[in-house]
C-alpha cells in the first residue's frame, strides 16, 4: 500500500512539473511571438509627385493596351493620364519607354502566418493579401502597416474561422447555437477583423445567424461552403466560394463537361465568385506521381519552420502512394482544371488565390505559380490576370482598386515586358508602387531577403497560443 501511494506521488509531482513547465512555457511564448514583431526595417522610397513618361498601360477592365501614355500619380493616386507628347509640370519624371504597368496583384486567399510574408508578397508585386485564417497577430501587423512601422502587402484579414461539429480543426472556432454564433461573430468584428470566415460544417440555421450580422454590420462571408445544398448555397450572402476543389461534389460521378457546365451557369446565375486555386492539390498530384524528389525540392524553399515542419506532416505521406491513388489524383486535378476553365467560359466571376501557407506554399512566388497552372488549364493570359486585379478588387467591393483610370488608387506594377505575352515576367518585376511608396529593383532584392529571415519556432508556436487562447 505505501509503495502504491509513494508511485502516486512521483506520477502526481511529474505531472505538476509538466503542467508547470507548459504554463511557463505560455508565458513566455505568447509575448515572445508579440515582442519579436517591432524590428522590420523599412524599405522603399517615399515620393510626393511622379509620372511615368512613356508607359504602356493595361487598366485591367478590358484587355486593351494603351500604348506611350503619361502617367501621373500623387497622394497614393493616379491624378492624370496624357499622350507621350504632353507633360504636366511638377513631377518627377521617370523614364518608361517600352515598359508595361498593370495595377497591383491580389492574392484573394493566402494564409499569411510570418509577418515576414508581407514584404516577401509585395517583392512579387502582390499589393494586396486577403488573409482566410484570422489570428490576433493579424490585427496588429495591419495597425503597424497602417502606422508606416511595417512594409508589406496591405492586409484585409478573415475573422477566426468559423465552423462547427466534430469535423472542427483546432484553429477554428467552433460555434454550436445562434447565442454562441453570435457572440463570436460581434466580437470578432469589434475587434477589427475584415470579414467572416466559414467553413464547411456551419449549418444552415448558423449560417442565417451569420448572414443576419454580416447583414446588420455590412460585412462579407467567404470561406468554405458550409453545410448547406447547391441551392442553400448559390442563395447564400456569400462572396466567394474558395477552391475550385470544394465545388467537384456538385458534380456527376463522372465529373463531366455537361455537369461542370450545368453547375458554372447555376453558380453565373448567383453571382458568388469562385477562388480558382489549383496549386494546393497541385502539390499533393506531383507528389504522388513523382515522389521524393519533387517533395524533397520543396521543403528547400525559406518556409517559417512551424509551417514548414506542418507541411512535412501534410505531404510526406503522398510520397508513399500507390497506383490507385496515383490515377485518383490525376483524374481529380484533371477535373480541377477543367472547371476552372469552363467558370470563365461561363462568365464566372474568378479569382486568383494561392492558399500559400500550407502544403509548401510559398509567399508571393506562389502567385505566379499558380497562374502559370491556371495557363496550363486552359484560361487566357487577360482573364488570369483580371483575375487578380480587377475580379477581386469588385469582390472585396473596393471601387479604386484593381485598375489603372482616374482617381485609382496607385498600386501598380511595372514591367519589362507585357504579361499578357509572357507572364512569367511577373516574377521580377522592374518596380512596384504602393502607399506612396516606389520600389525599384534594388528595394524589391531587399523585401526578398527580409521574406526570407522568418521568425523562429518559439515566436510562431507564441502566435498560434496566443489564438488557441483568445479564439
Amino acid at each position: 500500500m505505501k509503495k502504491t501511494i509513494k508511485i502516486l506521488k512521483i506520477i502526481l509531482k511529474s505531472i505538476a512539473i509538466v503542467i508547470a513547465l507548459i504554463f511557463l512555457f505560455l508565458a513566455i511564448s505568447i509575448p515572445y511571438g508579440k515582442n519579436t514583431e517591432n524590428d522590420m526595417s523599412i524599405v522603399g522610397i517615399n515620393y510626393d509627385k511622379i509620372v511615368l513618361k512613356g508607359v504602356n498601360i493595361l487598366s485591367m477592365e478590358t484587355d486593351s493596351v494603351f500604348y506611350n501614355k503619361n502617367l501621373y500619380i500623387a497622394n497614393n493616386k493616379v491624378v492624370d493620364i496624357t499622350p507621350n507628347s504632353i507633360i504636366n509640370s511638377g513631377y518627377e519624371v521617370i523614364n518608361a519607354d517600352n515598359k508595361f504597368v498593370m495595377p497591383g496583384l491580389i492574392d484573394m486567399h493566402a494564409h499569411v502566418f510570418d509577418r515576414t510574408d508581407l514584404p516577401q508578397y509585395l517583392s512579387y508585386g502582390v499589393t494586396t493579401v486577403r488573409n482566410m485564417m484570422g489570428f490576433p497577430m493579424h490585427l496588429r501587423w495591419k495597425k503597424q502597416l497602417n502606422e508606416n512601422k511595417l512594409v508589406g502587402s496591405n492586409l484585409i484579414t478573415a475573422s477566426p474561422t468559423i465552423n462547427s461539429g466534430d469535423n472542427a480543426g483546432p484553429f477554428h472556432k467552433t460555434v454550436n447555437s445562434e447565442s454562441d454564433t453570435t457572440e463570436a461573430i460581434e466580437n470578432y468584428l469589434a475587434e477589427g477583423y475584415d470579414f467572416i470566415k466559414v467553413y464547411d460544417g456551419v449549418d444552415s440555421l448558423q449560417m442565417k445567424t451569420i448572414e443576419k450580422i454580416a447583414a446588420s454590420r455590412n460585412v462579407q462571408i467567404a470561406g468554405h461552403p458550409p453545410s448547406l445544398s447547391l441551392s442553400g448555397l448559390l442563395n447564400s450572402k456569400m462572396v466567394s466560394i474558395e477552391h475550385t476543389e470544394e465545388l467537384l461534389k456538385f458534380l456527376d460521378k463522372e465529373r463531366s463537361e455537361v455537369s461542370i457546365r450545368e453547375l458554372a451557369r447555376k453558380i453565373k446565375q448567383s453571382n458568388i465568385a469562385v477562388t480558382l486555386n489549383l496549386l494546393a492539390f497541385n502539390r499533393i498530384n506531383r507528389i504522388s506521381q513523382e515522389g521524393v524528389a519533387y517533395y524533397e525540392s520543396l521543403q528547400k524553399q525559406h518556409l517559417n519552420p512551424v509551417i514548414k515542419f506542418i507541411g512535412t506532416n501534410q505531404l510526406g505521406e503522398y510520397t508513399k502512394a500507390g497506383s490507385k491513388y496515383k490515377l485518383y489524383a490525376q483524374n481529380k486535378y484533371r477535373a480541377m482544371e477543367n472547371l476552372s476553365r469552363i467558370l470563365v467560359e461561363e462568365d464566372v466571376s474568378v479569382l486568383l488565390g494561392t492558399d500559400s501557407g500550407p502544403n509548401f506554399i510559398k509567399a508571393g512566388a506562389s502567385v505566379v505559380e499558380e497562374m502559370l497552372l491556371l495557363r496550363e488549364a486552359g484560361l487566357n493570359e487577360f482573364d488570369i490576370l483580371k483575375s487578380a486585379t480587377y475580379n477581386a478588387s469588385q469582390n472585396l467591393d473596393i471601387e479604386d482598386l484593381g485598375h489603372i483610370s482616374i482617381g485609382a488608387r496607385a498600386d501598380l506594377l511595372l514591367l519589362d515586358e507585357n504579361p499578357l505575352d509572357n507572364l512569367n515576367v511577373i516574377i521580377n518585376p522592374s518596380s512596384v508602387f504602393s502607399n506612396s511608396k516606389l520600389y525599384n529593383s534594388n528595394n524589391l532584392s531587399e523585401l526578398r531577403e527580409i521574406g526570407e529571415q522568418k521568425q523562429n519556432t518559439y515566436a510562431t508556436i507564441g502566435s498560434f497560443l496566443e489564438h488557441l487562447i483568445s479564439k
